[in-house]
């Protein structure tokens, strides 16, 4: 196996690292606890602002008082593009956007979300060709064309970008997601009824009883996460007579049709709860009996090309799961009897196989 540029890189160096993201997420978590491995020493910089552009203009304005010295490396996270041109110009270059490597350190971006992919292709905000499109697009390639490694999330985005912004695929290394193992572990004693944890939680209803088996999803609402087509299996499932099945919906519905949660909302064994800290996600995981992971959106091209976050999640606890039958799904999984595969778009198909699962 030809070994990580990546770690060939920041192995026994002194890094930098700016993400425009919070300190506990997943993907700024997995980069911490690799370089506390590999890099001789480290400066790590987040934001823990509200949403993506705050937290980019809380970086920018922070970025001016870094002391680049002494680094070997930088690691741009999240969203470089964002914070991209307020670095030095000695250190990106004052024309071309090409490192010179006598003076300047490595700079390595890890391009987890594309700009123009997110706003133009996955969450339709301004049509292709739009003047606000190619500025994304812009802003997309200068990062990629101006960093010496790009990391992405899958080898389905990796062949994507490159096609897309027409750089060699030798510039990009994929770099799997890895979830949180000291918080995110596999239960080491007998669980507790689901209904007990999370009767306090922030909830639209309270639960009904308890129940036979419990099904678990959770999200943030983005599009391509499918929430409507879980929320209509959920409906399937627990209409069911022959069935005593607990469904937790757990996160934003706000991409879910009314006449679809007004029926969930009126479904004694669905429950909806707002949202957890990371440590009692944990929990009630650990609780499920099946997992929900995704992505099941049948229209955004990008639910095909990256690996939901809490299937990784998931898989460091052991459990077992669905997933949207995808190109980078199948990077990683295989259908056995911990994973199973159904179609995107398909709410009855993914009722039928919770139901054989159950």
């Amino acid at each position: 196996m030809t070994e990580s540029k990546f770690l060939n890189l920041i192995r026994k160096k002194n890094v930098v690292y700016i993400t425009v993201k919070n300190r506990e997420y997943i993907r700024t978590s997995q980069i911490k606890r690799i370089l506390e491995k590999e890099a001789a020493s480290f400066e790590m910089y987040t934001s823990e602002k509200k949403n993506p552009l705050t937290r980019a203009l809380d970086l920018r304005k922070r970025i001016g008082k870094i002391n680049f010295s002494g680094a070997d490396v930088i690691i741009l996270g999240f969203l470089p593009q964002l914070i991209w041109g307020k670095l030095p110009k000695e250190i990106i270059g004052v024309s071309s956007g090409f490192l010179s490597k006598q003076k300047c350190p490595v700079i390595i971006s890890d391009f987890f979300l594309s700009v123009y992919d997110t706003v133009v292709l996955d969450r339709r905000l301004v049509e292709d060709g739009h003047l606000t499109a190619r500025f994304t697009r812009w802003l997309d390639k200068r990062v990629i064309v101006g960093s010496d490694l790009v990391l992405v999330d899958t080898e389905a985005n990796a062949k994507f970008f490159s096609e897309l912004y027409f750089v060699t695929k030798r510039k990009f290394e994929t770099l799997y997601l890895e979830a949180d193992q000291e918080m995110y572990y596999p239960a080491v004693s007998e669980p507790k009824s689901v209904i007990e944890e999370i009767q306090n939680a922030d909830v639209e209803k309270k639960p009904a009883g308890n129940a036979d088996k419990m099904v678990l999803y959770f999200g943030t609402g983005l599009p391509l996460q499918g929430t409507d087509i879980v929320m209509e299996a959920f409906d399937l499932v627990t209409s069911d007579p022959c069935g005593n099945v607990k469904c937790v919906f757990i996160g934003k519905t706000k991409g879910i049709p009314k006449w679809v949660l007004i029926k969930s909302r009126n479904n004694p064994n669905i429950e909806i709860i707002h949202w957890f800290s990371q440590r009692k996600l944990a929990e009630i995981i650990r609780k499920a009996d099946l997992c929900v992971a995704g992505h099941f959106n049948l229209y955004i091209d990008k639910a095909s090309r990256t690996i939901p976050g809490k299937a990784y999640i998931y898989e460091a606890m052991k459990k077992s799961m669905i997933l949207g039958d995808t190109e980078a799904n199948h990077e990683i999984f295989n259908e056995d009897s911990r994973h199973f595969f159904v179609p995107r778009g398909n709410a009855e198909a993914l009722s039928e196989c919770i139901k054989r699962f159950l």
